[in-house]
């Protein structure tokens, strides 16, 4: 699964993908990722840049379906 995929199996809301560990484990896994020490950090370290992380997953999803948005019933 590439880290595209695993950021939008973290998002769904299905039955399907209600697994809270491997949504958990996907997450962690987009963390390390990203942050090139993760393993290194605190858990207070991780718990901030996790947060941090996360909405910034989230607020990129909300611009792409802004833009879908805008180009289906603007442009």
């Amino acid at each position: 699964m590439g880290n595209g995929e695993k950021t939008t199996f973290v998002f769904r809301k299905s039955k399907e993908y209600s697994d809270r560990n491997l949504k958990d484990k996907l997450r962690y896994e987009i963390y390390e990722s990203v942050v090139t020490n993760w393993s290194e950090l605190a858990a207070e370290q991780k718990s901030g840049k996790g947060t941090l992380i996360f909405l910034f997953m989230l607020l990129g999803i909300m611009l792409m379906m802004l833009i879908y948005w805008a180009q289906a019933y603007i442009i």
